[in-house]
């Protein structure tokens, strides 16, 4: 049996390296964590014995993935001045973390355009990642997360996130970038991954955009909302409206198989990640 990447979004409450031993607790060979409170700008001081303890509890554990989470708060897109720049520095300062701690990527929200326009928004927010590049090329692999379409978000189309990714490369070749889809996201976009048919089309649009080696990370989540809803609201895998049916469609399409999966799913009670997870691992050991 080919090992399944999968983990969860973990709380890094009494130090980072907590995370890890969460992860360890619950059998996961992945994780995601926020360095710091998602909703707040300033982020606490972490010591270098806190990274080191992080770092070597990875390898004592055998983790295989470490994804951080950019915060909330910032828009790279935003029309803002002020917004804009405390945005870039918010984020410059995160990504030197999740590289001292040899994260593998960084997830980041594209980002809002408040009204200006798309084109616009892809502007503002190339320029504002070509600045931050400049300033720091990661080692990790920078992601851009797939959107709902909400207002003026982001990110739901893969024509959108593949203009982002040209516009910096044009700017800062050498950086490294991707995609990760979030399962909740692309349903309140219109995907319907209910329907093996939908998800090999995906692929399809992936490859004619941007690109099936741009996807490096799955965020699995079911949604509270029906497809197309433009909505971002979380369920338990099966207990949402994709159900079942587009976990498993995606888990037995061999392109999806090969990714690392991290579940945002709600924490109901202490044992929520490790049923979510159960139920994955069933569903991928069953097309092994």
């Amino acid at each position: 049996m080919k090992n399944f990447s999968v983990g969860a979004h973990l709380s890094v409450a009494g130090g980072i390296h907590n995370a890890i031993e969460r992860a360890a607790n619950f059998k996961f060979n992945s994780l995601q964590i926020f360095t710091h409170s998602p909703r707040a700008w300033n982020a606490k001081n972490i010591s270098d014995k806190e990274i080191n303890d992080f770092i070597s509890a990875r390898l004592k554990h055998k983790i295989n993935y470490v994804v951080v989470h950019a915060p909330y708060l910032p828009n790279l897109a935003s029309p803002d001045n002020p917004i804009r720049k405390k945005s870039i520095y918010t984020i410059l300062n995160d990504i030197i973390l999740a590289d001292k701690i040899n994260a593998d990527f960084y997830v980041i929200h594209p980002g809002s355009h408040k009204k200006t326009g798309v084109e616009n928004g892809i502007n503002t927010l190339a320029d504002s990642l070509s600045f931050i590049f400049k300033k720091h090329n990661p080692k990790l692999t920078f992601l851009l997360e797939t959107m709902t379409g909400a207002g003026s978000l982001l990110g739901s189309s893969f024509d959108e996130l593949a203009s982002i990714i040209d516009k910096v490369h044009e700017k800062c070749p050498d950086v490294n970038l991707g995609i990760c889809i979030d399962t909740a996201h692309i349903f309140a976009a219109g995907f319907d991954i209910r329907k093996e048919n939908v998800v090999n089309n995906l692929v399809n649009i992936i490859s004619k955009s941007v690109g099936r080696k741009t996807i490096k990370l799955i965020h699995s989540n079911d949604s509270f909302e029906p497809l197309g809803s433009k909505k971002d609201r979380h369920n338990h895998i099966g207990k949402g409206e994709i159900g079942i049916e587009g976990f498993e469609n995606l888990l037995k399409n061999t392109f999806f198989r090969k990714l690392p999966w991290i579940l945002e799913t709600p924490k109901t009670d202490e044992n929520s990640d490790l049923n979510n997870k159960t139920i994955l691992e069933k569903l991928f050991n069953s097309y092994c």
